[in-house]
């Protein structure tokens, strides 16, 4: 395997490339978004804005790690620094992902949450 392939396969990329494959998705429906991922991006990696609703999203593209609360824990703290009434998603290849645990406390949070997958 070459580096370029082995960069490219690489958990980073992997992540871009979810990341990527999710803003062109809401692009494609009109939805005006922009990634805003990489380091520092303080945990949004989509933001974004329909109907004056205003939207964050966390991409997790784990294929062999779940994602559990404290990744929706996570994003109530982003969600706690933003205006009144930004939406928090959460977006992972499969809801399969999602602990029962996650699942819940997305459930009951003061915050708006979604889970999503692609």
């Amino acid at each position: 395997m070459t580096k370029f392939q082995q960069e490219e396969n690489s958990p980073v990329q992997k992540g871009k490339n979810f990341e990527i494959k999710i803003e062109k998705l809401l692009t494609d429906a009109n939805i005006k978004c922009e990634i805003t991922g990489g380091p520092g991006n303080k945990g949004i990696d989509i933001k974004g804005m329909k109907k004056g609703v205003k939207f964050i999203i966390e991409c997790k593209n784990w294929r062999t790690k779940n994602i559990d609360r404290s990744i929706i824990n996570q994003i109530e703290e982003v969600l706690s620094r933003q205006l009144n009434g930004t939406i928090g998603i959460v977006a992972a290849p499969s809801m399969n992902r999602y602990t029962p645990g996650a699942k819940e406390t997305a459930r009951t949070s003061i915050y708006n949450v979604i889970l999503v997958d692609n």
